[in-house]
């Protein structure tokens, strides 16, 4: 497989992963470094488990109906680097729950591809 086919099909599992609430999964495609930049600021990879974990256990996560879109896409891959940018929506029902810009940093370990940084800016 390529490096290209590799990265999507990672970041396929690491976003169903999040959506789903999968904690282990994530803290397998995430970087021991990893953090999540948006406009509510910083989080590292125990904040953010420690946030899903609440969320779910106070039934405030994600339901069986949320998808996802995501446009605009670019992979910028280089030297075992990669930087992933975009647009995303999440629906619930077909209804729009939030729309962002992104931007992804990842890193090919002896374990495959991991991800670095997430940054998020919310669209109005």
């Amino acid at each position: 497989m390529s490096d290209l086919s590799d990265i999507k099909k990672t970041r396929e599992h690491w976003q169903k992963a999040y959506f789903e609430g999968n904690t282990d999964v994530l803290e397998q495609i995430e970087a021991q470094d990893f953090y999540v930049q948006s406009s509510s600021g910083t989080k590292d990879r125990t904040t953010r488990y420690e946030t899903i974990q609440q969320a779910i256990e106070s039934g405030h996560w994600f339901k069986q109906d949320i998808t996802q879109e995501e446009d605009a896409l670019q992979f910028l891959l280089n030297d075992g680097k990669a930087k992933i940018s975009g647009h995303g929506r999440t629906l619930a029902n077909g209804q729009p729950l939030s729309e962002i810009l992104f931007e992804e940093n990842w890193i090919k370990s002896k374990n495959g591809w991991q991800v670095k940084a997430l940054r998020l800016n919310k669209l109005a």
